[in-house]
């Protein structure tokens, strides 16, 4: 479920380093409903190229209010010894203003309500950000780095690879009304790139 990446190296870990369990989206996706038992498999992709990044198994049961998600899978330590693990992760509810609850996971480590539990690079068990101090990948990227990373994601929503300014085929089933709209969008994501790299050549006195 959900996508994964990596942040840049150096500093301390990035949501986007490792696992990433979204609650809202188990919902959406229906992985979890009220009233319900479910189990299965979880499934991570990568975002840009979509390849199977990884999976794990998990149970889960919830009533009204609260409930309760089984997590199992086996990762590898930092020895290199596969670990099994096999637990379960809290889940309770909160009342909203205008009627209905929210759900939230409860930190296996704090103890807190939170949305998304993390597992990350050489970590064993799914944990709040906050318990393992997780930072946010945007917080190290450079406006060069954001601007290449927003052209990119723009190519590959149209199911383009390549590189940046290489043609992107209208997909099959978009109106064409659509696709001008997103290619342009993709024409000005670009042109901040070129316009980037432009400045990085003329600082080392390249010719462009």
């Amino acid at each position: 479920m959900g996508g994964y990446g990596s942040g840049r190296a150096g500093g301390r870990p990035t949501t986007q380093d490792g696992l990433t369990l979204d609650l809202p989206r188990l919902f959406k996706q229906r992985s979890l409903q009220p009233g319900c038992t479910r189990a299965g498999t979880l499934t991570w992709t990568n975002t840009r190229t979509g390849a199977h990044v990884a999976s794990i198994g998990y149970g889960a049961e919830l009533d009204a209010t609260r409930g309760r998600m089984r997590l199992h899978y086996t990762t590898t330590r930092s020895d290199g010894e596969a670990h099994k693990s096999d637990y379960w992760v809290d889940l309770a509810t909160t009342p909203q203003p205008f009627g209905g609850h929210r759900w939230w996971f409860i930190c296996p480590r704090l103890g807190i309500c939170v949305a998304k539990l993390h597992l990350p690079p050489g970590a064993l068990s799914f944990a709040s950000r906050k318990a393992y101090r997780l930072g946010y990948r945007s917080q190290r990227e450079t406006s060069r780095d954001r601007a290449l990373s927003r052209a990119y994601d723009l190519r590959y929503r149209l199911g383009a690879e390549g590189i940046i300014g290489d043609r992107i085929a209208k997909p099959k089933g978009m109106r064409w009304a659509t696709f001008a709209r997103e290619m342009e969008r993709v024409a000005e994501a670009e042109a901040v790139c070129t316009g980037n790299l432009i400045a990085v050549a003329r600082k080392f006195g390249l010719q462009v």
